[in-house]
């Protein structure tokens, strides 16, 4: 690691050069051509199916086809994955910052690893950087396609499926059996809450903690997950990426919510993981026992604050503990079928507040006071 970022510091004057002479889609892109040699075959060939790729999901965007230049990618990961490409469904919107494909140096089995580094400059030129991460290529049937570095990293991982569960894990972990069946258990419960059954299999990977997993992935820097033992659900590939353990079950919950309304509020869909799922390794009582605490030492006690507060600690996020107690308050009242509807908004159409005026009959007005009352609840104080 120490290797790579000594190449990065050398390179990073490419990088801001890239971001001050872009003029058009194709400039979004840019190769590092004095440190990569594409007098040489393969790797020229490399750097074209890369560099097509990132151009065709550009113009996708603007065409709306999102699975333009999916053809890039090998045929065994496209059966697999209806989106193969794990680092743009982790970070959706990665592509359309300036990429400087940095480095590629061959691997095992023919593959050649491309070093990336996403970036956006602002209007007085300083650069921050979005994402440093690899991805691979390979040739098959007689040309080079796409591979997720995961193709390649899993061959280095211990792998157990439990029931529509296949787990990825380090051989360093002592995998726990009891806690992959309890996951199970806990998935075949809420298959029956939201009346879906469990018709595709996960791909589960995790590690000790999130810099080691997202490693896994290709990615050297990225801005998704940053706390250590963080997780994520992708949706579109029914892949499940946790740095807890083998029982992440606020992930799990997301898999069920994104079946019917992948277009929900984000509030109501985080509350429900949260309520039913827990966050971080806490239940819903924790964290509103922290949330309340926070906010009668740091915000002095001030209700006008409570539904605009984004932000407090790396441990509890405000947005999941405020919709966990709007869904609990849900369910509780009117039962599960409430909260169902409340996902059912879509987030582009409706406010959270409105959804909530008009489905719990809590005006917008008394929507602080009404979590500060449910927060202190739930808390147990």
């Amino acid at each position: 690691m120490i290797k790579y970022c000594f190449i990065l510091l050398l390179l990073f004057p490419l990088v801001v050069q890239c971001q001050t002479k872009s003029d058009g889609i194709g400039d979004l892109v840019r190769v590092n051509y004095t440190n990569i040699d594409t007098s040489d075959v393969e790797v020229n060939a490399v750097v074209k199916v890369w560099t097509s790729y990132l151009k065709s999901r550009i113009y996708g965007w603007i065409l709306k086809n999102d699975t333009l230049g999916f053809n890039a990618w090998n045929n065994e990961e496209r059966e697999s994955y209806p989106r193969p490409d794990f680092v743009f469904s982790i970070f959706p919107a990665l592509f359309f910052f300036h990429t400087a494909v940095l480095n590629i140096d061959s691997v095992d089995h023919n593959y050649y690893r491309i070093l990336n580094c996403n970036s956006v400059a602002d209007s007085t030129g300083n650069v921050q950087i979005k994402a440093i991460y690899y991805v691979l290529a390979g040739k098959t049937e007689g040309e080079y396609k796409l591979f997720n570095y995961f193709y390649h990293e899993k061959e280095k991982l211990k792998t157990t499926d439990v029931g529509k569960v296949q787990y990825y894990y380090p051989g360093y972990y002592p995998f726990s059996n009891e806690k992959a069946r309890k996951f199970v258990e806990f998935q075949d419960s809420l298959s029956i809450l939201f009346n879906q059954p469990v018709i595709h299999k996960l791909t589960y990977i995790f590690d000790t903690n999130t810099v080691s997993l997202m490693n896994r992935i290709g990615f050297i820097y990225q801005p998704m997950l940053p706390g250590a033992h963080d997780g994520r659900y992708i949706t579109d590939d029914y892949l499940l990426l946790s740095a807890s353990d083998e029982n992440h079950r606020h992930e799990l919950v997301h898999y069920f919510t994104s079946l019917e309304n992948p277009d929900h509020i984000l509030l109501f869909d985080e509350g429900l993981a949260t309520c039913l799922g827990g966050n971080k390794g806490h239940d819903l009582k924790w964290h509103a026992n922290n949330l309340y605490q926070y906010f009668i030492h740091e915000m002095h006690s001030d209700t006008s604050k409570i539904m605009g507060l984004d932000s407090m600690s790396k441990i509890t996020d405000p947005l999941y503990v405020k919709g966990a107690i709007i869904m609990k308050y849900a369910i509780d009242k009117y039962g599960f079928q409430k909260a169902l509807t409340l996902l059912s908004y879509p987030e582009n159409k409706y406010t959270p507040e409105d959804v909530i005026a008009k489905e719990l009959g809590i005006p917008r007005l008394q929507l602080n006071s009404f979590l500060l009352e449910y927060m202190k609840k739930y808390a147990g104080l």
